[in-house]
């Protein structure tokens, strides 16, 4: 049997997210630049067409990076990513599924927002998937994704009026991670990488490469751009996992309370009314998009990790989730009944 391979691609936050987790876990694999499209696409081998698509020494294939982190987790493949103690795991969770599902904004709304980025980023997405082709047709392919990508962005949200709260938001986050990093603890659950590292670098390495994105971070953040280097490849940290929340675990999870969950809830609540659209009310103002399948999923999700606790463990977290322990509890309230 030979090795993992991820087939993936350097401007894919969640292909970028999975190739770290390899690394931090010290799983031998192969790396693979591949285009989404064409027939020797593997995104054949899956029933969602989205990359990374990672295929196991065993011939089976799988994507989604979620389930597939997880997957490996239950498979006690490498050195596990989640710490041991279930108070700490879901509040790795809970970071995690907000990089996957909220702070991934940033990353579109700065890649199509800006002109600069407009014009340089979509040739170097379609670079790195169509190695070999000239310089003209490669800019001109880009251009008609980037135009693709342009025409989306209503659709997840990133509006004229959104990309304020989206870069206040952004910006907050970014606030609590720039302090974090100068802990003691150099990841946010300890001295290694964990599932929630990794999926906040697979969406702020695009930030990083990105021409406006990247000039903010490192004017404003300049150790958090630092910081992502040390998680794109986390392999040579070791150490122990953290025993109680910390500061910045704590302010995290109150942005998971005030913003993510919030967010989630109103997506939730709006596709259970058979509604086109929501709107959720979060600290920065009001946010309007389409609502997204996907994410009902990802609350349902955290319902049922949630409901696994104690309630000591609950209390514990409910002092810092704070509006978001209400969204919880429904699915204890479900049970009840």
């Amino acid at each position: 049997m030979g090795n993992f391979e991820i087939h993936g691609a350097l401007g894919s936050p969640y292909s970028m997210k999975v190739r770290a987790a390899f690394r931090a876990k010290r799983i031998p694999h192969a790396w693979k630049l591949c285009a989404p499209m064409g027939p020797n696409s593997p995104i054949k081998h899956v029933k969602i067409p989205v990359i990374p698509v990672v295929k196991y020494p065993d011939e089976t294939w799988m994507n989604d990076s979620t389930p597939l982190l997880l997957d490996l987790e239950e498979k006690g493949e490498g050195r596990s990513l989640v710490p041991d103690d279930p108070l700490l795991r879901f509040a790795c969770y809970l970071i995690e599924d907000m990089a996957d599902e909220w702070l991934v904004k940033a990353m579109f709304h700065y890649r199509w927002f800006y002109e600069e980025d407009r014009k340089i980023v979509p040739s170097w997405l379609l670079y790195d998937a169509c190695l070999g082709l000239d310089e003209k047709t490669i800019k001109a392919m880009g251009q008609q994704f980037g135009a693709r990508q342009i025409s989306r962005m209503p659709k997840v949200g990133c509006t004229p009026e959104t990309a304020p709260i989206i870069e206040a938001s952004t910006k907050r986050m970014l606030g609590i991670l720039e302090q974090a990093v100068l802990s003691k603890q150099h990841f946010l659950f300890g001295d290694m990488a964990s599932m929630a590292d990794v999926a906040l670098f697979g969406q702020l390495y695009q930030l990083k490469d990105d021409p406006t994105p990247s000039a903010m971070l490192q004017s404003e953040f300049p150790f958090v751009f630092r910081w992502l280097d040390h998680i794109d490849d986390a392999s040579g940290f070791d150490g122990e996992w953290i025993t109680e929340l910390t500061p910045a675990v704590k302010d995290l999870l109150k942005m998971v309370g005030d913003t993510y969950l919030p967010f989630l809830a109103a997506n939730s609540k709006a596709i259970d009314k058979g509604e086109a659209t929501f709107t959720a009310d979060l600290p920065e103002g009001f946010f309007t998009q389409d609502i997204f399948k996907y994410q009902k999923k990802c609350l349902d999700r955290l319902r049922d990790e949630w409901a696994k606790l104690t309630p000591e463990h609950r209390e514990t977290l409910s002092e810092f989730l704070i509006g978001g322990t209400e969204i919880l509890d429904c699915s204890l309230a479900q049970t009840a009944s």
